[in-house]
C-alpha cells in the first residue's frame, strides 16, 4: 500500500512534464498538416509524395513505439526522456536547415523518434502508477493534451508558414523541444533496470519495411493499380511475418500477447477507427480550405483550431463519463456523432460553405473524443497489470498506424482525383471539392462499420468486471 501511494505521488509530481512531453510530441506530429500544398509546390512533387513527411513520420513513430517498452526496461524513464526530447530537437534543427525535400523528409524521420517514444511511455507510466479511481481521468487528460497539441500546431505552423515561410515552422518546434529538455532535466526521474533485455534486429526491419510498403500501396492505389497491389501484398506479408515472429520470440520487440484478450483487441480496433477518423480530417480539411476555397495556411489552421479544441474538451469529458458509467452508451454515441458530422460535411462539400464544413467537422471531432480515450481505457482495463506496458505500446502503435493509414488512403485518393479532374479541364477549386466529397464517402463507410462493432462491444462491457475476460 505504501509503495503504491509513493508511486502515485511520484507520477503526480512528474505529471506536468509528462503532459508537456505528450503536447510537444503531438505538436510535431501535426505541424505539417497545413503545409502540404506549399511543400508540393516548393519542391516540385505531388501531394501524395509531399504527404510522406507525415506518413514517413508515422512509420518511424510506430517503430519507436515498438522499441519503447524495451527502452523503458533497459534505460529507464529518465534516459528515454532525453533520447525522445533530443530527437525532437535534433530533427527540428535539421529540418530548419534543409535545402531539399529528401533532407526535410529525413529530418522529419528523426523528429518522429521522439513522438514514438513519448506517447507509449507517458501512457505506461500513468497506467501503471495511478490509482484506479483517477486512472481514466489522467489518461483522458493526457489524451486531451495531445488533442490540444494537435489543434494548436496547424494554427501556429500555418501562421509561421504564411508570414515567414516553411522553415519558420521548425523554429517553434525547436524552441519547445529545448525548453522541454531543460525542464525535464530537473523533474523527470526513474533509473534503468538491471535486467538485460535482448532486442530482435529482424523484427526492427520487418515492422517498418512492411508498414512502409503497405502504406505506399494504399496511397497510390487509385493512381497506379498493379504496382500498388504488389506493394500492398508485400507489405501485408512482411507485417504477417513480423506478427508471427513477435508471438514466437521470448523477448519480442512488440509484445502482442495482450491481443489474445478479445476485449482488448476490439477496444484497440475502436481506438484505430477514432484516430483514423480524426487525424484524416486534420489533413483533409486544410487541403480543402486551401485548395477549394483558396484560404492561406494560417486561416486554414484557424478554421481547424475550434473543431480540434472541441475534440480535446470531449476527450476529457469522455474520460470523466467513462470513469462513472463505463463504455455504454458512450462509445457508440461518439461514433453516431462522427457519422452525423461526416454526412453533413459530405452534403456540404459541393457548395463548400465554410461555416457548414467547420460545424460538421466539430461534430466529427467531438464524436472521436468520445471514442478514442474511453476505448483505450476500456481496452487496457481488461489486461492484467503486468501487461499494461505491452498494452500501452500496442495502443500507441495502433494509433500511429491508424493515422498513417488514414493519411495515405485519403490524401492518395484526393491527390489522384485532383490530378485527374484538373487534367480533364476542371477548375482547381472544383477538383478539390469533388475529391473532398469522394474521400468523405469512404470515411463514412469506415465509421459505420466502427459503430456496428462499438454497439456490441460497449453492451458487452456492461457485464460485471469478473466476466469481462
Amino acid at each position: 500500500m505504501g509503495n503504491a501511494k509513493k508511486r502515485s505521488g511520484s507520477v503526480a509530481s512528474m505529471l506536468p512534464v509528462l503532459l508537456a512531453c505528450s503536447f510537444t510530441a503531438s505538436f510535431g506530429q501535426s505541424m505539417m498538416n497545413v503545409a502540404l500544398p506549399e511543400l508540393a509546390e516548393r519542391f516540385g512533387v505531388t501531394l501524395s509524395i509531399a504527404n510522406w513527411v507525415i506518413v514517413g513520420y508515422m512509420v518511424v513513430a510506430a517503430t519507436a513505439i515498438m522499441l519503447s517498452a524495451f527502452m523503458l526496461r533497459r534505460l529507464g524513464l529518465r534516459r528515454v526522456f532525453f533520447v525522445g526530447a533530443g530527437a525532437l530537437a535534433l530533427g527540428s534543427a535539421c529540418a530548419l536547415l534543409s535545402q531539399d525535400f529528401p533532407m526535410l523528409f529525413a529530418s522529419r524521420l528523426v523528429q518522429a523518434v521522439g513522438t514514438g517514444l513519448f506517447f507509449p511511455s507517458v501512457t505506461s507510466v500513468i497506467m501503471t502508477n495511478s490509482p484506479a479511481a483517477v486512472r481514466g481521468t489522467r489518461l483522458a487528460l493526457n489524451s486531451g493534451v495531445i488533442a490540444v497539441g494537435l489543434a494548436i500546431s496547424p494554427t501556429a505552423s500555418g501562421f509561421a508558414l504564411t508570414q515567414f515561410g516553411w522553415r519558420a515552422m521548425f523554429v517553434v518546434s525547436l524552441a519547445m523541444s529545448v525548453a522541454l529538455l531543460a525542464v525535464g532535466f530537473f523533474r523527470i526521474h526513474g533509473g534503468p533496470s538491471t535486467k538485460r533485455v535482448p532486442i530482435d534486429a529482424l523484427s526492427v526491419m520487418l515492422g517498418p519495411l512492411g508498414l512502409a510498403a503497405f502504406l505506399y500501396g494504399l496511397g497510390e492505389v487509385t493512381r497506379d493499380l498493379a504496382p500498388s497491389l504488389a506493394a500492398l501484398a508485400v507489405g501485408a506479408v512482411l507485417l504477417a511475418l513480423f506478427a508471427w515472429r513477435q508471438f514466437a520470440l521470448e523477448s519480442p520487440l512488440l509484445d502482442l500477447h495482450p491481443l489474445v484478450h478479445p476485449r482488448f483487441a476490439v477496444g484497440i480496433l475502436l481506438v484505430m477507427v477514432g484516430m483514423l477518423t480524426s487525424f484524416s480530417m486534420s489533413i483533409l480539411l486544410p487541403l480543402c480550405y486551401e485548395g477549394a476555397l483558396g484560404y492561406t495556411a494560417f486561416f486554414a489552421g484557424l478554421l481547424l483550431l475550434g473543431p480540434v479544441l472541441v475534440n480535446a474538451a470531449f476527450t476529457f469529458l469522455g474520460g470523466r463519463v467513462f470513469d462513472r458509467h463505463g463504455a455504454w452508451p458512450l462509445i457508440p454515441a461518439g461514433l453516431v456523432l462522427v457519422l452525423v458530422g461526416q454526412a453533413t460535411a459530405f452534403f456540404s462539400a459541393e457548395s463548400m460553405i465554410a461555416i457548414l464544413i467547420v460545424l460538421s467537422s466539430a461534430a466529427v471531432y467531438a464524436g472521436a473524443g468520445f471514442v478514442v480515450a474511453p476505448s483505450k481505457t476500456a481496452a487496457l482495463g481488461t489486461l492484467p497489470p503486468a501487461t499494461y506496458s505491452a498494452g500501452a505500446s500496442i495502443n500507441s502503435t495502433a494509433v500511429q498506424i491508424a493515422s498513417a493509414i488514414g493519411s495515405s488512403l485519403f490524401v492518395g485518393v484526393l491527390s489522384a482525383d485532383v490530378l485527374r479532374d484538373t487534367a480533364a479541364g476542371a477548375a482547381k477549386a472544383s477538383a478539390y471539392a469533388a475529391a473532398f466529397e469522394h474521400t468523405l464517402s469512404i470515411a463514412v463507410v469506415i465509421a459505420a462499420a466502427g459503430l456496428l462493432v462499438a454497439f456490441f462491444y460497449a453492451r458487452a462491457m456492461r457485464k460485471p468486471a469478473g466476466k469481462q475476460r
